[in-house]
């Protein structure tokens, strides 16, 4: 259960909108729609909240106007289960700080893409000193040092 403050509200909106999000489908989205998409997904956000006072029927719009077919994951079926209070209060997140909410949901998509970026960067270092390690001409066991002849 959430507590009914101003971060959980705000995370709980941004984590409804990152589950939408994740579930666009990119092949749809071409030329020069990808290039406003984040233009077209806040203003279809802020008509979505703007047009409804429920949580449920928010995420129904807002997935019909995305042309989101399912939804797989499990933060907005929690947000779902919270008390009329907390919903109806990221409901008002999404209207009235629809571009904050926004912004925290692409920093968090910058820092996803870096991370596996990072991790993609450390394996290919791993491997380039695995394959190293394998072209030596010594190596280390543990009863000694082997000698490779090439």
């Amino acid at each position: 259960m959430y507590e009914l403050n101003k971060e959980n509200i705000q995370d709980a909106a941004v984590a409804t909108l990152a589950d939408i999000w994740s579930q666009i489908d990119w092949d749809k989205v071409t030329g020069t729609r990808a290039m406003g998409i984040w233009d077209e997904f806040t203003s279809k956000v802020k008509a979505s909240a703007t047009t409804t006072n429920q949580y449920d029927k928010f995420v129904e719009k807002l997935c019909r106007k995305m042309d989101v077919r399912s939804l797989k994951y499990k933060n907005i079926s929690e947000i779902a289960e919270q008390t009329d209070e907390f919903k109806n209060a990221v409901l008002k997140a999404f209207r009235d700080k629809t571009q904050v909410i926004i912004l925290k949901l692409r920093l968090n998509n910058q820092v996803r893409k870096e991370q596996i970026q990072a991790e993609k960067a450390r394996k290919e270092r791993e491997e380039a000193l695995n394959k190293k390690l394998e072209n030596a001409q010594v190596s280390f066991t543990e009863k000694g040092v082997k000698v490779h002849e090439n």
